[in-house]
């Protein structure tokens, strides 16, 4: 029993030093430079968000933040660095799912998606299917109908995981189409707009550009209802969730550290970046760009990450 109660009392020791010093860094955090890494290149949507949050930080945190761009391997590279780094909050990780995507499509990834700890959502994106104006499958009933009656005719082009938002809600229909993956959104709206695929898949923001002179929006794949005035520019798609389809994925704009940060500094960072996603100057220049602020805090956007995860890789098959 005495042995015991030693190897349970030097548990407890050690349990509360490693409390106690998440703690101590917590109170300490930042006093240093903080470098936020956006895993695209620069002029990208992550980027922009990136520096806008930037801008703000320092009054918010007391301390310069550094944007650094590390592109490539859809994002795996500014992971990969990332966990090279040391687990203290001051490296930070912006990017949005193409590198989720990315780690649970490759055969040998070098690393999964859990080897990160979720700070926040900044944002979410949807996945808007869009047709040109006057195609036999312009409205989704239509599509529905046309995919139907001519399997394996219709061509979607867009990314790689805005066409899985997508891919999820036509296999519950039993649809059959050709899915084109490009490399970025600007590539395969230039192949939409030009008639050299069928339909296109992009974010609101690339939507609101395209309808509606040059597209028709045709489904919002996500469970994400779009704001009021959003709708109505885009003639008020129906929305995956609510028309009943399961498995409908939102994709998220997030930052997150080293997973083996301290809690009590993810806790604090995620709380300061709610504050930076506040202040009127960020509201104004996210809407500028045409994007959405939705700021989800830590604990809630850990649990939704890991259900995309899981979703992810029920809905990966459907590309294949």
């Amino acid at each position: 029993m005495k042995s015991l109660s030693r190897i349970l009392g030097a548990m407890f020791i050690a349990v509360s030093l490693f409390v106690g010093s998440g703690l101590a860094q917590a109170a300490e955090y930042p006093n240093k430079t903080i470098t936020w890494v956006a895993a695209f290149g620069a002029g990208g949507g992550t980027d922009r968000w990136a520096r806008i949050l930037s801008m703000v930080a320092i009054d918010v945190l007391g301390q310069a933040t550094h944007v650094r761009n590390m592109p490539g391997a859809s994002g795996v590279v500014a992971w990969k660095y990332i966990l090279e780094q040391p687990a203290d909050g001051y490296t930070i990780y912006h990017a949005s799912s193409t590198p989720v995507l990315g780690l649970l499509s490759e055969k040998d990834a070098p690393f999964g998606p859990e080897k990160l700890k979720v700070v926040a959502y900044v944002s979410q994106f949807r996945s808007i299917l869009m047709a040109q104006p006057g195609k036999e499958w312009s409205d989704w009933n239509s599509f529905k109908s046309y995919a139907k009656a001519n399997p394996g005719k219709l061509s979607i082009g867009g990314t790689l995981s805005l066409l899985l938002g997508v891919a999820v809600i036509l296999e519950q229909e039993g649809l059959k189409v050709n899915y084109v993956p490009y490399s970025s959104t600007g590539k395969a709206m230039a192949d939409f707009v030009g008639g050299h695929i069928s339909a296109g898949v992009g974010t609101v923001s690339t939507a609101l550009t395209l309808v509606p002179a040059k597209a028709v929006a045709v489904l919002n794949s996500s469970a994400l209802p779009l704001p009021k005035k959003v709708a109505k520019s885009l003639g008020n798609p129906p929305l995956a969730s609510k028309l009943g389809y399961k498995g409908a994925i939102n994709f998220p704009n997030l930052v997150g550290v080293h997973p083996d940060t301290p809690d009590e500094i993810a806790d604090l960072l995620s709380k300061k970046i709610g504050e930076i996603l506040a202040h009127k100057s960020v509201k104004r220049l996210v809407k500028k760009i045409g994007e959405e602020i939705i700021y989800v805090p830590r604990k809630e956007a850990t649990g939704k990450f890991n259900q995309m995860v899981i979703d992810m890789k029920a809905g990966l098959k459907y590309l294949q």
